[in-house]
């Protein structure tokens, strides 16, 4: 645009002087009306930036939380399960103390008195 608007200013017999502080005054225009034109837009970024980071920080503070429940699940299942191998083994005894006590009485209900 610079070149153009300078070939236009001489086209008219306009000082070669005159005509680039013509282009520089233009040009200064255009960078302040595009500056004041993106200002705007460059806070909006900057407030989306921030607000992403503020969201990054809750999805990792989230991820810890999850992380901590399913260790604490992990752990409760562990808890279970030997729980369970105990319980199996109760379940075995009583039932061996069971069959010995009724062979025990079978035996003894066979003795004459």
């Amino acid at each position: 645009m610079q070149v153009s608007l300078f070939r236009a200013l001489k086209s008219i017999n306009i000082d070669d002087e005159i005509a680039a502080k013509a282009v520089e005054v233009v040009e200064e225009h255009i960078e302040m009306s595009v500056a004041g034109a993106v200002k705007p837009l460059e806070n909006k970024i900057d407030t989306l930036v921030a607000l992403v980071g503020t969201q990054n920080g809750k999805i990792d503070a989230l991820a810890t939380k999850v992380e901590s429940v399913n260790l604490s699940m992990q752990t409760a299942v562990s808890s279970m399960r030997g729980d369970i191998n105990t319980l199996r083994w109760l379940v075995a005894a009583t039932a061996t103390v069971i069959a010995t006590a009724g062979a025990a009485v079978g035996i003894v209900a066979k003795l004459p008195l």
